[in-house]
């Protein structure tokens, strides 16, 4: 027989239940997009890229280049390099591009049109997330660079960058929300 006081925490639960489900049902839903709405290998929002571009942040994904990594739906595995990292944030084809093949599914485009999402590549060498310009020569970028630094979200300077050779890209398939 239950004791007086583990009746009240039963009728509290049944009540916390119902009170989580009621809202559910009378509150007319929003349509948000999702990671999962964006096809594989189709169309994606930039929002899309970065919740995709966060996720592995916030999973720590360490690099190697040998290895894959599932994206955040689970159901695709993509190289845990730069450039994996890339095409999973643009949920691309897997086992994900190249910094060689970024080029040919992202336009060139200029500094000053940066959005969330694109990238910046150099060919054969590098590529990564550009997410927001922080102040002038100075941005905020997601990157996948090295076993000793695993996923990074950190700031750099553009100058830097176009020593280096990188240039700004745009994935064909991205558009603005």
């Amino acid at each position: 027989m239950a004791s007086r006081s583990e009746t009240p925490n039963l009728s509290r639960r049944r009540l916390l239940q119902a009170a989580a489900i009621v809202p559910a049902v009378a509150i007319p839903t929003l349509a948000v997009a999702s990671p999962a709405n964006a096809a594989y290998r189709g169309t994606i929002t930039r929002d899309e890229v970065m919740t995709r571009a966060r996720n592995w942040f916030t999973e720590g994904v360490q690099y190697d280049q040998g290895s894959t990594y599932p994206d955040i739906e689970g159901t695709h595995r993509y190289r845990t390099d730069c450039s994996g990292f890339v095409s999973m944030a643009w949920h691309t084809s897997t086992p994900g591009h190249s910094t060689r093949h970024i080029p040919e599914i992202a336009d060139r485009i200029q500094w000053d049109q940066l959005k969330p999402g694109d990238v910046l590549n150099s060919y054969d060498n590098h590529c990564m997330l550009y997410h927001m310009w922080e102040s002038p020569g100075w941005i905020w970028i997601y990157d996948l660079a090295s076993p000793s630094s695993d996923m990074r979200h950190i700031k750099v300077f553009t100058d830097d960058l176009r020593d280096q050779n990188y240039i700004p890209r745009r994935y064909r398939n991205i558009r603005d929300n």
